[in-house]
């Protein structure tokens, strides 16, 4: 194919003749041959050296954080004993968004534009590198490729160009903050341990199943004395086995938390408390209020559900119908909403309502205001962060971090006191 150098030099080979003719000049006319059989002696060696040339991507890492770098390595490698032309190596990135549900739509492809790069000629089973960086600025998945390789001949004249290696798909979840890990019961509301993380996860060594009468061999130290006096009978305390406590968290996907930048925030927070229960030893699941859910995820489960999040768009004006938070679910996981619904922020009654539909054992709500841009009239005003240890409740502001307001909830200090805290425990 030729280039627009090429093309050039065939439309002045044209004209040399189309004027030779016209004044009857010898000389034109060769100048007209002569440019033309350039270009096609280009293209025949374009066509008749095949390229040997291949294409290694390295792309690290496999997930990464809204915002975070992410590093593509390309590798090129001239396979043939002979050198090849001069290349040009072009790599089209593109942001997409999908739905977490399987059935539903992928919405429209957006571009991150392209990176090109120009290598001389390779010399036979000799191989060059190129580097380029990203910083994805939308939850979802970034494609990258294929590689397009141009091998132009000596002149630039002619040129072939072909695409090769896959498309490599990274994930693009949401921002996780580091939060002071919860203990976790099974059930109950959310506590923290007297010495700060240092516990078995799950249920404590004090914690039991049932009593049942004493048999010898039994240690006496299980023998529980206020059921022995009470049944004049010794009564032993059944210990049931260590286990994981279970936290799950549910997005509400309602208006406006179905739009793009209200869930850019609301699964930055279950991303941060998932991680944050699962790195302490503690098993989580994500619920979305239209009824997608992820299972209940053991300390190994985090890419998935920050996959799960990365995918999630879209909602529905009501909860999912069905019992997808069923009483079981209830008495053997602690449950925290997250929300972006306005009212939920402003009105303790709505509040209140919501955490009884579900047992929630919190509520966490992200201001709402800068996620109405299609609403009329006058601006409803922003709720300040805020704090209700009765409550149960954290409301996080445009410019709240939930680091320090989740530490408020847990341990009743603010984030100045606790470092005056930790520099007196020093």
């Amino acid at each position: 194919m030729p280039t627009a150098a090429g093309w050039t030099l065939l439309g002045a080979g044209i004209a040399a003749a189309a004027a030779g003719r016209a004044l009857a000049l010898i000389e034109l006319y060769v100048i007209s041959i002569t440019a033309t059989a350039a270009l096609a002696a280009a293209v025949a060696v374009r066509l008749a050296h095949r390229s040997r040339l291949s294409v290694r991507r390295h792309v690290t890492p496999a997930m990464v954080a809204v915002g975070e770098p992410l590093d593509v390595h390309l590798t090129l490698l001239n396979r043939s004993r002979l050198a090849s032309a001069t290349v040009r190596v072009a790599e089209t990135v593109s942001s997409s968004k999908a739905s977490a549900d399987a059935t539903a739509p992928t919405a429209a492809t957006t571009s991150l534009g392209e990176f090109r790069f120009s290598f001389a000629s390779l010399p036979g089973g000799d191989q060059a590198t190129c580097h380029y960086r990203l910083n994805p600025a939308h939850r979802g998945f970034a494609e990258i490729g294929p590689t397009e390789l141009t091998e132009i001949d000596g002149m630039g004249l002619a040129r072939r160009r072909r695409r090769v290696g896959s498309v490599s798909r990274v994930i693009v979840h949401p921002p996780v903050e580091q939060l002071l890990a919860p203990r976790l019961p099974i059930g109950g509301a959310l506590s923290l341990p007297v010495e700060t993380l240092r516990r078995t996860p799950g249920l404590a060594g004090e914690e039991f199943d049932v009593l049942r009468p004493y048999v010898d061999g039994d240690d006496l130290r299980h023998i529980h004395w206020p059921s022995t006096a009470r049944l004049d009978d010794f009564m032993v305390r059944e210990f049931q086995p260590s286990r994981p406590g279970r936290l799950t968290v549910m997005i509400d996907t309602r208006p406006p938390g179905d739009l793009p930048a209200a869930q850019d925030r609301t699964t930055s927070v279950a991303a941060s408390l998932v991680c944050a229960v699962l790195g302490n030893g503690d098993e989580a699941r994500i619920v979305a209020g239209d009824g997608r859910a992820t299972p209940m995820l053991a300390t190994d489960g985090a890419d998935e559900a920050l996959e799960f999040l990365a995918l999630l768009h879209g909602g529905r004006p009501e909860f999912a119908e069905g019992d997808f938070w069923s009483d079981s679910q209830r008495r053997h996981s602690s449950l925290v909403v997250v929300t972006a619904r306005p009212e939920i922020a402003r009105d303790e009654d709505a509040r209140r309502r919501l955490a009884q539909r579900f047992g929630a054992a919190l509520t966490i709500s992200c201001d709402a205001a800068r996620h109405e841009p299609f609403a009329t009239g006058p601006r409803t005003p922003r709720t300040a962060s805020a704090v209700d240890h009765e409550g149960a409740w954290i409301h996080l502001d445009s410019t709240a971090r939930l680091p320090a307001l989740w530490r408020e909830l847990l341990t009743g200090e603010t984030a100045p006191a606790a470092a005056n805290a930790k520099r007196e425990r020093r």
